[in-house]
């Protein structure tokens, strides 16, 4: 019974505690003081401070990190200090997926900070490299803010070898190799779904791709699909 009230005083306390250190980026964000990224709780002093409720300071600190974009939404802050607290909420919490994949779309288009959205999404691959949207993403990431062709070509085909992986990602690499200028890769890709897929819009609209590659190749000099 007494090691029963301590677990539970325990939890209590470290609750509050991290409400209170989750405050500080609130606290920030309502006020718009000028202070550095390294004033906010670090990965490693959360960990130790978790008490091995680490998962629980990761969602804590991700509500926080929700409420200080909606304030810069509103105009009420910037956020300059949300890839500090992006990391930390995924070192707290490695396989915090939805985090990953929404503080990239963040970091790369409301911070304008491409290759630091890159950078965490690799981080959320490397800790989960079975999950098919985290690759999916990435592809799109690499394809429409990168305009890096063969990266996104390469993470839409992983994504699409996985178990149970969505058509989409097969068809999208065949599209960022053909945009890539890879266009023997896009022909293979595009004939794989016009013999494999289950659908048969898709494999004529495989079929149509592969015609129109074919004559692409015809012509002198390339030109864009």
């Amino acid at each position: 019974m007494l090691n029963k009230i301590i677990h539970l005083a325990v939890s209590f306390l470290l609750l509050f505690f991290l409400v209170q250190s989750a405050r500080s980026v609130e606290g920030i964000a309502e006020e718009k003081i000028d202070i550095e990224v390294l004033y906010l709780p670090s990965s490693e002093f959360m960990r130790l401070s978790s008490l091995g409720y680490r998962n629980l300071a990761s969602d804590l600190l991700w509500f926080r990190a929700i409420q200080y974009y909606g304030g810069y939404r509103l105009k009420q802050n910037d956020i300059r200090l949300f890839s500090h607290l992006a990391n930390v909420i995924t070192d707290l919490d490695p396989q915090f997926v939805s985090a990953y994949k929404l503080s990239a779309l963040v970091i790369t288009e409301d911070l304008d900070n491409y290759p630091e959205g890159v950078k965490l999404m690799e981080k959320g691959i490397r800790n989960n490299p079975d999950d098919f949207w985290l690759l999916y993403e990435m592809g799109f990431l690499h394809y429409l803010e990168g305009r890096d062709y063969a990266a996104a070509e390469r993470y839409f085909r992983l994504a699409s070898k996985l178990p149970g992986a969505d058509e989409r990602a097969a068809r999208f690499a065949a599209d960022a190799a053909a945009k890539g200028g890879n266009i023997e890769s896009s022909i293979i890709l595009w004939s794989e779904l016009a013999e494999n897929s289950d659908n048969k819009y898709i494999r004529e609209l495989a079929q149509h791709y592969i015609e129109k590659l074919r004559e692409q190749q015809a012509r002198t000099g390339d030109e864009s699909i």
